[in-house]
């Protein structure tokens, strides 16, 4: 199997339709929120790249980056948020945070996956 992905997001439906698709060659693991993520990592779940939606109850996505950032342990992993906000200055924000990317939702699963391809290969030859 592939890299291990974390995917968190709230939504139930759309966490099991991206699992579905990038388990096709990928180890993909969900949580349904920032809180539940952080358990996964304390707990010893290791990923190569998180990729999580924005607005979430609880620990949202920025709150998410800036903890994972802020911990030695896990602030390599690179993450990718995924938000329904398309504003310039929300993407330079969550940049600045420590996100790798940004996709807008809705988006097409095809397109998540070559990013998440592109990130790990340009992971692999800068180790």
């Amino acid at each position: 199997m592939g890299n291990k992905i974390l995917f968190v997001d709230d939504a139930h439906t759309f966490r099991r339709f991206v699992k579905m698709y990038l388990s096709k060659r990928h180890e993909v693991v969900t949580a349904e929120n920032g809180e539940e993520a952080l358990e996964l990592l304390q707990n010893g779940y290791y990923p190569d790249v998180i990729v999580s939606d924005l607005m979430m109850p609880g620990l949202d996505g920025q709150m998410l980056v800036e903890r994972i950032k802020a911990s030695e342990k896990w602030q390599h992993i690179p993450v990718i948020i995924l938000s329904g906000n398309d504003k310039s200055t929300e993407r330079v924000k969550l940049m600045k945070s420590g996100a790798v990317d940004y996709m807008v939702k809705p988006f097409n699963p095809a397109e998540l996956e070559i990013r998440i391809d592109n990130l790990l290969q340009a992971n692999q030859y800068s180790a």
